[in-house]
């Protein structure tokens, strides 16, 4: 290919060998045909691989191996290699609509905007659940954008969003899970004009036995360094300045709700304790916290971690019993 194609595809590949023919046909049946596709092989050890490289005979298919070096390298090295104005990502077990690429290039295009976000799609085995930020096309500034994304009213996922690549001036954070919360911020500061689109183009497949829906204390810590790097990096590079004390809010409610659920994990043990100890250390810093700083709850909760962690846990685990038995009873269980 000596042509730059306008759009440049990014799929990190990991095993997956028994989705990955859906989402690499996905693309293929775009009717916006000016794209590139990068398929970074991060040292599958199943058919993966070899799928990889049979579709590389598509000229507009680039191909790389590199050794497992997680999510976000692969990312990154797709980054590196991308050659169009736009870049996309594409999780290797999910699959997007036919006219996704078309309609979020023309929106950017027709706005002048600097990053598109659509919506998705949760396919569950029986159901889906469609998940949209707007009801009509939204067009917001860069502040405005950002404050979206970082309250939660619009996802921070990489799958959802169509970057121009020159406000991707940072790396992907190296994390395994939450490398999105902690990088699409960066990103989305550095754009001029976000545009939010009311249809749900992609199609997020939901494996109940994936790193980020698991009990997992990696998991976990990776969320609180995500955070950190949120609130840090906001202070750091004076982004938002009138908006000193919701991103104190929001970083204090993330510490208090990492410590909850470590609380709460059916695993909890010496790693578990460790790590509450580690978010009590980092919510010193900001003591002391007014009653009006956070919701009463949190209040309540951050008050009785600070003054005995077993405490804490011990409370925690056993309202835990009673939220579970809550739900279920919602859901007809008994």
């Amino acid at each position: 290919m000596n042509v730059k194609p306008q759009v440049s595809i990014i799929v990190p590949v990991f095993n997956g060998e028994k989705y990955l023919s859906q989402c690499i046909d996905s693309v293929l049946a775009q009717r916006y045909t000016d794209w590139e596709m990068l398929l970074v092989d991060d040292g599958s050890t199943d058919g993966a691989a070899a799928l990889c490289d049979n579709y590389a005979a598509d000229p507009r298919i680039v191909v790389v191996h590199q050794p497992n070096s997680g999510a976000a390298a692969a990312r990154n090295k797709g980054i590196s290699m991308a050659r169009g104005e736009w870049v996309a990502f594409v999780d290797s077990d999910d699959w997007v609509e036919p006219d996704m690429l078309r309609s979020m290039v023309d929106m950017a295009q027709r706005n002048d905007a600097d990053v598109v976000v659509c919506g998705y799609v949760e396919e569950y085995v029986n159901r889906q659940k469609r998940v949209a930020y707007c009801e009509q096309e939204t067009v917001l500034d860069s502040a405005d954008g950002l404050k979206m994304l970082l309250e939660g009213k619009i996802g921070s996922y990489f799958y959802t969003m169509l970057f121009r690549k020159a406000v991707m001036q940072e790396p992907v954070f190296a994390l395994k899970v939450f490398e999105d919360h902690a990088t699409l911020f960066k990103w989305v500061a550095k754009a001029r004009r976000i545009v939010i689109s009311p249809r749900a183009f992609y199609h997020y497949r939901q494996a109940g036995d994936s790193l980020i829906h698991s009990n997992s204390h990696e998991a976990s810590r990776d969320f609180f360094l995500a955070l950190k790097e949120r609130y840090y990096y906001i202070e750091q590079h004076h982004l938002l300045p009138g908006w000193k004390s919701e991103n104190r809010h929001l970083y204090l409610s993330g510490c208090i709700k990492y410590a909850k659920d470590l609380a709460r994990m059916d695993n909890y043990g010496p790693e578990q304790r460790q790590m509450i100890s580690e978010v009590r250390d980092e919510l010193r810093k900001f003591l002391p916290v007014g009653w009006g700083e956070l919701s009463i709850k949190n209040c309540i909760r951050l008050k009785l971690l600070m003054a005995n962690a077993d405490i804490f846990v011990r409370l925690l685990r056993c309202s835990s019993v009673f939220a579970l038995g809550k739900r279920h009873k919602e859901q007809g269980m008994y």
